[in-house]
């Protein structure tokens, strides 16, 4: 289902989004102020001071987030009238909207997003701005060994937490590791650990997946 231009792919559609859009759209100068607000104490802004050999990647970073955040027609909506799960679907809507490259379609990707980090992205355009950039970069990203025999697909797990210093973007490949030789010593390698955490980290975020439905549906 899509709700002003987002597509949902499952996440419930909220009042908020589907019947209080007269509430929720704001004017050009009230929104103007609220950047300026936010431009004083964003998390963006130190990062790039604490980083200024990075600065120019990240204003590309919040230009794409911005980007879509247009292209979906709601950058007028304000995310002060939302409550913080109206909030998440709203921005999960937005990540569902940004497509991964052609050659990535069997990739699997887990976003998972701190409670502090919620709380920064809907006071912050600009770090709400930066996680959706972050992830068109990141989703178009080649893959240079699609179509080879025995390629496979990516998992990956991004974490954001409230500041760009914060996030963790891991991947592994989903491909079975195989035999060992013979002449090997019986222990797990890095890249063994490495999968077995991942897979810990898989079922922490289903785990967790599947308790917020069960408050959602009041299971």
């Amino acid at each position: 289902m899509r709700v002003n231009g987002i597509e949902t792919a499952g996440y419930a559609v909220t009042g908020y989004m589907a019947g209080k859009t007269k509430r929720s759209v704001t004017s050009g100068s009230m929104d103007f102020m609220e950047t300026l607000t936010q431009k004083s104490d964003s998390v963006v802004e130190r990062y790039k001071r604490e980083h200024p050999e990075d600065a120019s990647h990240v204003d590309a970073q919040v230009r794409a987030g911005k980007s879509v955040v247009a292209k979906n027609g709601v950058e007028n909506i304000s995310r002060k009238d939302m409550t913080m799960e109206e909030y998440k679907s709203f921005i999960h809507g937005l990540l569902n909207s940004i497509p991964f490259d052609s050659t990535r379609i069997f990739d699997r990707e887990i976003v998972s997003i701190s409670d502090d980090g919620w709380k920064q992205m809907k006071n912050n355009r600009d770090y709400e701005a930066w996680v959706l950039g972050y992830t068109v970069g990141n989703r178009s990203v080649r893959n240079p060994f699609f179509g080879w025999p025995g390629a496979s697909a990516n998992l990956c797990v991004e974490r954001f937490g409230a500041s760009i210093e914060e996030h963790i973007g891991q991947s592994v490949s989903t491909s079975p590791s195989g035999s060992k030789p013979a002449n090997k010593k019986n222990e797990k390698s890095w890249w063994e650990k490495r999968h077995a955490r991942m897979e810990e980290l898989i079922a922490e975020q289903v785990e967790k997946s599947m308790a917020q439905r069960a408050l959602e549906y009041k299971i």
